[in-house]
């Protein structure tokens, strides 16, 4: 059952045993002494898909807390659910809800550094992409925008860019 900290906004799971088949399955960051403190978009995930529940929440209910926090979460959610629906490794941002590093089919988050940079884009796909290109030429990753609404991301993936 997960429980929230409140110093990181971070969650952390009650079960050592669970938190353990979490981490081995790519899930959480690793915080001294054993800790092991999971980012709000991996917790909704796992209650999502029915591996644990959350103290005292449901997910609708903590889905509405967290746009409190950062109205890009409930997108954010959306295209984190949808990445690893599709079977790959996604490793949210510790700070903001703007990227998510996404793995190659098949390779696990401490086997690789990620392939793709996945940028959240709500609503139509329009505008400058400038910025986000910058960043991901920078960090030598694939982009792709996500874009949509919650009930239906879609994705665009730039292939191919020049400075």
């Amino acid at each position: 059952m997960f429980e929230e900290d409140k110093k990181t906004g971070m969650f952390a799971e009650s079960d050592d045993k669970l938190a353990k088949k979490f981490e081995e399955a790519g899930f959480g960051f690793p915080q001294g002494a054993g800790a092991l403190l999971f980012h709000p978009l991996e917790a909704g995930y796992l209650v999502k898909i029915e591996k644990t529940s959350f103290k005292g929440k449901t997910l609708t209910s903590f889905i509405s807390a967290q746009k409190k926090s950062s109205e890009l979460f409930p997108f954010t959610f959306a295209v984190y659910c949808s990445v690893r629906s599709l079977g790959r490794q996604a490793l949210p941002y510790l700070k903001g809800m703007k990227y998510l590093r996404v793995y190659a089919t098949g390779v696990g988050r401490n086997d690789e550094r990620p392939a793709q940079l996945v940028c959240m884009m709500p609503g139509p796909l329009a505008g400058n992409l400038e910025e986000e290109i910058r960043v991901a030429h920078l960090a030598r990753l694939d982009l792709i925008v996500a874009y949509g609404d919650e009930k239906e991301p879609k994705f665009c993936k730039v292939s191919s860019y020049k400075f």
